[in-house]
């Protein structure tokens, strides 16, 4: 169970993440043919994901997955292609305190982190008591680590990519650090290791096929989301990997930053 579940979490992690940034680079009607796509797919997985959570198969577990990749991918392009962030659209002003910087970055968000914890309620409400809660698992490791992401950016990182922001989204890059490493950033880093251990831990001693392959493909992604966080401490062109999303190469941009903020 363990590689069929890394492989499927591995591609399937590889291929959402470049269809989404190939849709958030889009304009125009483009872009809202997709993102109506992308909602009728979401909205089919919130449909199906009562009847996948009851079944207790091995099948049901991948498709589960599947289905709570669909939904966090539904949120994100929500979020990338600005139809759901917040009141903030101004970049972060000069010379302002480390809290007036932090409130100006979660208003950029506001709206969307409502959202996505609307989400990962209504999926624990309709999975959690079930056979095969694996979309809830799946949309819930996703939230909490696209959190601690969210908070290393403001707090400091070593690297970060910021060429594949949309446009619209360039005035989030004034609310990061990218000059230094915050102590929070290894911390967490650790942390998310230490769960994937634990996790790929358990799994090996669950007898039941389909929470073995639910917990399986859990720390698989777990694995793959504390890797990104290794990406925020060196610089690694992981952008390589996702080459063929973008048919130009988008120019560099100034990341603004403000030290006045401690």
């Amino acid at each position: 169970m363990l590689w069929p579940a890394l492989v499927t979490a591995v591609s399937s992690w590889w291929l959402l993440t470049g269809l989404a940034l190939v849709l958030a680079h889009q304009s125009g009607k483009r872009a809202h043919a997709g993102f109506m796509l992308v909602s009728v797919l979401a909205l089919a997985a919130c449909i199906l994901v009562p009847f996948n959570a009851a079944s207790d198969t091995p099948m049901a577990a991948a498709i589960g997955f599947i289905l709570g990749l669909v939904i966090w991918c539904w949120l994100e392009i929500s979020y990338l292609l600005g139809y759901v962030n917040g009141p903030n659209h101004q970049p972060c002003p000069d010379q302002v305190s480390l809290w007036q910087r932090f409130k100006g970055a979660v208003s950029t968000t506001i709206y969307h982190e409502a959202c996505v914890v609307g989400a990962v309620a209504f999926l624990a409400v309709i999975s959690v008591t079930e056979p095969n809660p694996t979309a809830f698992y799946t949309v819930s490791v996703l939230w909490l680590m696209r959190w601690s992401a969210k908070l290393n950016l403001f707090f400091g990182v070593r690297a970060f990519n910021e060429r594949w922001l949309p446009d619209h989204l360039n005035y989030l890059v004034s609310y990061l650090r990218t000059d230094r490493l915050s102590i929070l950033l290894p911390v967490s880093t650790g942390l998310g290791f230490y769960v994937t251990y634990t996790i790929f831990q358990n799994a090996m001693t669950v007898p039941n096929l389909t929470n073995q392959l639910s917990l399986y493909l859990v720390a698989s992604l777990m694995l793959l989301a504390s890797m990104e966080h290794l990406f925020l401490m060196f610089p690694v062109n992981e952008a390589a990997l996702w080459r063929w999303a973008r048919t130009e190469e988008p120019q560099p941009r100034a990341v603004r930053v403000n030290k006045d903020d401690f």
